[in-house]
């Protein structure tokens, strides 16, 4: 029974571990787009709200995506402990 609860608490670590990565890559990745968009002339703000809404946006996502990093890193900070525990 020991192995069982070790192994389904591996398996939620490896899960945390691949949200944490992903979030991380989508933002580098979001990061690297606006930075080709700027630079290639792609983004231009001819006003006012087409920077709202370029922001409004931007914040959106990386508002959820620091979000969802934190929760699963707060969870991979508890993961080896209660793998020690067992």
């Amino acid at each position: 029974m020991r192995n069982i609860k070790k192994n389904i608490l591996d398996l939620e670590f490896q899960k945390n571990l691949i949200i944490a990565s992903t979030t991380v890559v989508i933002l580098f990745t979001y990061l690297i787009g606006l930075f080709i968009a700027f630079i290639t002339g792609g983004i231009k703000f001819n006003d006012y709200f087409d920077f709202v809404i370029f922001f409004g946006f931007s914040t959106i996502i990386f508002g959820f995506c620091f979000f969802i990093f934190i929760g699963s890193s707060s969870k991979i900070k508890t993961l080896p402990e209660a793998i020690k525990n067992l």
